[in-house]
């Protein structure tokens, strides 16, 4: 018999696999350095693209926030013009009940007539006031042409006041509707 039939089998299974051992370590390390360079380059990618979740996150939150905003500032703006436009439309009417009580006055200042017109007038302009619109009032000021219109100039005591008003001036807020058209004095030396 041999040396080698009188081993017994699993001393020699353990001399084959020992005998393997040696080479296959390097081998294994390099296959476990393999594999966590690549699960480092997996994990870095996965972080490149969370980073760039988040990026793209933060950027459509703030698009939709400007959004809302625009919207928001979009809206007031339809509303403000479309109050400015009614407000507009109005002015010809409150000059007619303007003329009307004037000549009501001259009628009959104590009269139902004056009365109804001064309730008719004082409503509306109650109403046209919580939307904003204000009455110029020019009548003993100095001349403004931002907001005064002179139609016309009469002899006075010092120069550029206004002397009456002719057609009312309207704004809202500080926005001009329409300037007051207005008798303006004018200084004459004798």
């Amino acid at each position: 018999m041999s040396d080698e039939e009188n081993i017994p089998s699993e001393n020699l299974i353990d001399q084959d696999v020992s005998a393997e051992k040696p080479s296959d370590e390097p081998s294994d390390l390099s296959d476990n350095q393999d594999a966590v360079t690549r699960l480092k380059s997996k994990l870095d990618e996965a972080y490149g693209k969370q980073e760039d979740l988040h990026s793209k996150y933060l950027r459509t939150f703030a698009d939709l926030d400007n959004l809302r905003k625009r919207s928001i500032r979009d809206r007031d703006e339809a509303i403000q013009r479309t109050k400015k436009q009614i407000l507009e439309d109005l002015l010809p009417v409150i000059d007619s009940f303007n003329i009307g009580i004037d000549a009501a006055i001259k009628e009959n200042p104590d009269g139902p007539l004056v009365k109804g017109f001064k309730m008719a007038i004082d409503q509306m302009d109650a109403i046209l006031g919580e939307y904003g619109l204000i009455c110029i009032d020019a009548v003993g000021q100095k001349f403004d042409p931002q907001f005064h219109e002179a139609i016309g100039y009469e002899n006075g005591d010092s120069d550029g006041v206004v002397l009456k008003i002719i057609r009312n001036g309207y704004k809202i807020k500080d926005q001009l509707l329409r300037p007051a058209s207005v008798v303006v004095t004018k200084f004459e030396d004798e």
